[in-house]
């Protein structure tokens, strides 16, 4: 994250390899559930069990509790004032998980 300072204001852009990371990650979750359709589609035309497409589907709904979710922790972090290596520590501590 690039935080510029000026005045009494803080802009905080992104970084290219932020900028990218984000377009991936957010066209890959819509190419799954593109291809989760698809397959549903065929499975049903042939009379395959949903019991797989349902399994993914609940993946699938977790994943995007956890993107949202991992959104707004971001902007809470990005309102108050961290950099974005503050925010990395902040919210390691916060969820209780360790940093890579």
């Amino acid at each position: 994250m690039i935080v510029r300072r000026q005045g009494g204001l803080t802009e905080f852009i992104p970084s290219p390899q932020e900028k990218r990371d984000g377009v991936l990650r957010d066209h890959t979750l819509e190419l799954l559930a593109n291809l989760d359709a698809r397959m549903r589609r065929i499975e049903e035309r042939h009379g395959i069990a949903p019991d797989a497409a349902e399994a993914f589907a609940g993946l699938m709904a977790r994943i995007r509790r956890e993107e949202v979710e991992a959104r707004r922790i971001n902007r809470e972090l990005m309102d108050a004032g961290y950099q974005h290596e503050d925010s990395a520590a902040a919210l390691a501590a916060q969820t209780g998980r360790t940093q890579l």
